[in-house]
């Protein structure tokens, strides 16, 4: 499946872009009976993640999804998201041009809130006109006006600075109704937010999220949590590993591998 001219103006336009069809219904079952699996094994063994910014602790995160099953690795090879990817971060190099920022399945049960209208790019006002980060969300289960399918200001991502209260109660936005199979991109600094899940269902998606390399190659030159002796790190402050980035990045359940597939 190419990723067109129409669809790259209509992406630089909006900020965003569905493309369907992406996932059979086999992977779709398949996809889905993992992760109910993993979140239901993490949920009993109290390593389950529940997103904090939903007050309900009914959206449910099952993080680094690359440790847990091959099924999960072969769709960050899509050639689809491969090319759209380096479509959005494009530039003129011979290194890789964006990594893998984070992969993890997103749970919607249902009675969860709305999420405030945010974006993903971590970075200080005024955002820069470069993206440096763009989101793949994967649609496991259909997005529909009732099961918290995402909402999203189209062109937003073209402003200089974040949404903030007043826009989460004003902004005008769109769902992303869409079936199964089908993968939503989304530019860093599109402002966004996940629906709430009003229906009797949970809703399931993926969410893989990408970075520009150039954010990681600034501020890992030398990669302090990889090459430093492990009992010089035992015998660190927490002030110095905070520093150095240990340990960051380590969601809760991140590091739990399957017993099998």
């Amino acid at each position: 499946m190419n990723i067109t001219e129409e669809d790259k103006s209509f992406f630089n336009h909006n900020g965003f872009l569905i493309k369907s069809g992406v996932l059979s219904k086999r992977q779709l079952s398949d996809v889905k009976n993992v992760v109910h699996t993993l979140a239901n094994n993490e949920a009993a063994t109290a390593n389950a993640d529940f997103y904090r910014p939903d007050s309900t602790g009914k959206t449910q995160r099952v993080w680094n999804l690359t440790n847990k099953g091959t099924i999960f690795q072969k769709l960050l090879e899509n050639e689809v998201i491969e090319n759209f990817m380096e479509f959005i971060f494009d530039r003129n190099t011979q290194h890789q041009k964006y990594f893998l920022s984070s992969f993890q399945a997103n749970i919607l049960h249902p009675g969860c809130n709305r999420q405030r209208l945010h974006i993903d790019t971590p970075v200080p006002e005024p955002l820069p006109e470069w993206p440096i980060k763009a989101n793949s969300i994967w649609m496991i289960d259909d997005f529909t006006d009732s099961n918290g399918a995402t909402e999203l200001c189209a062109g937003s991502h073209r402003k200089k600075f974040k949404p903030n209260m007043t826009d989460d109660k004003e902004a005008i936005t769109t769902k992303a109704i869409a079936p199964a199979g089908s993968v939503l991109f989304t530019h860093g600094a599109l402002w966004h937010r996940a629906g709430a899940n009003i229906s009797k269902k949970s809703r399931v998606a993926l969410l893989g999220s990408f970075a520009a390399s150039y954010a990681l190659e600034i501020a890992r030159e030398e990669d302090q949590s990889i090459i430093l002796n492990q009992q010089l790190v035992e015998k660190m402050s927490p002030k110095l590993k905070r520093i150095i980035g240990i340990g960051h990045g380590i969601k809760h359940g991140a590091k739990l591998f399957p017993p099998s597939e």
